[in-house]
């Protein structure tokens, strides 16, 4: 099974990603990642407040956007979480 530097199998990193691009053109958008933002912010107990939640999400979505247009492929996800 191959996996992620963080221990995610890269197929469940590839279900993730299809489970928010909602319009499944293969891109996660500005649309896409703000409902990604939204609905994973109740997944997890932290301290961070909303706010804080989304910019550390919107800030490793820009480190992913390899070519700088503003959407995430699932080949910028996967390369971002398979780099040592």
């Amino acid at each position: 099974m191959r996996v992620t530097t963080v221990n995610i199998p890269i197929e469940r990193l590839e279900q993730l990603f299809y489970a928010f691009d909602l319009n499944m053109d293969g891109y996660i958008d500005q649309f896409e990642l703000s409902t990604l933002v939204n609905k994973s912010y109740g997944l997890f107990e932290h301290t961070l407040a909303l706010d804080s939640w989304s910019a550390l999400v919107r800030t490793l979505a820009l480190h992913m956007d390899s070519n700088s247009d503003g959407m995430l492929a699932i080949n910028e996800v996967v390369t971002a979480f398979s780099q040592i």
